[in-house]
């Protein structure tokens, strides 16, 4: 705790409110205290879970397009099933890229521009993979 902070507020609240706020700080991995601080502020409060789970999503993503690309470099071919495949999983991957985005980054403060810089560096190796999937598809096809 802060030696700043010495005062305190107490406020009125039914069992049912509290149980809620409480609830909601968990979620966001905060203190009760914390928690009504950022929204007395009008901080942005992030949901930890949305985000671990668009993780787990990009990492199965990450997987089958791994999994492509093996196939791809063992054949040395790539047919278009395989590349409609990747360019739908590469999609998917943007859009959750975007979400994340959308729920991490606060315009106002720009604390979050580690994970913009890790987003951007994903997204050229996803490219880099694309365009290597893409001159084996040239060179199977010649």
């Amino acid at each position: 705790m802060s030696k700043d902070k010495t005062d305190r507020i107490f406020i009125r609240v039914s069992p049912t409110e509290k149980k809620k706020i409480e609830e909601k700080a968990k979620q966001v991995n905060q203190t009760v205290s914390g928690y009504l601080l950022s929204l007395s502020e009008s901080r942005r409060i992030i949901d930890a879970t949305k985000m671990a789970s668009l993780i787990v999503e990009i990492r199965k993503i990450g997987v089958n397009i791994n999994q492509i690309a093996s196939v791809a470099n063992t054949q040395k071919y790539v047919n278009k099933e395989m590349q409609t495949k990747i360019n739908k999983h590469q999609e998917k991957i943007l859009d959750l890229l975007q979400k994340i985005l959308e729920e991490v980054y606060d315009t106002e403060e720009h604390s979050f521009k580690k994970m913009e810089r890790t987003l951007e560096s994903l997204e050229k190796k996803i490219d880099k993979q694309t365009k290597k999937i893409e001159r084996l598809e040239r060179n199977s096809s010649s």
